[in-house]
């Protein structure tokens, strides 16, 4: 089973494209599915790589990668994570209390 990065503060790493990182609730850019990790070593070899490192409050979640190498919403949700995508709120920190 292949693993994600979550942090309550930042939500799930979705995965980076030039140099940037992108969470669900900071800016998911309508990013349908997380990308994930063969295993808890690859995450954390993976987060040892960013400028500042591993962020204080990360867990490694497991998930169903089933897309390829990336783990739907609702693989996540089912994983215990908050979704993130909605059609009139696209980004996770404005959806409704």
């Amino acid at each position: 089973m292949a693993v994600v990065i979550y942090s309550e503060e930042n939500g799930v790493y979705l995965g980076s494209a030039m140099g940037m990182g992108f969470w669900s609730k900071l800016d998911p850019v309508g990013q349908p599915a997380a990308a994930t990790f063969e295993d808890e070593a690859e995450a954390e070899t993976h987060m040892a790589s960013w400028d500042s490192g591993r962020p204080d409050g990360v867990r490694l979640v497991k998930v169903d990668a089933d897309q390829g190498t990336y783990a739907s919403i609702a693989a996540c949700v089912r994983a215990g994570l908050p979704g993130w995508v909605d059609e009139q709120t696209p980004v996770a920190n404005t959806l409704p209390a």
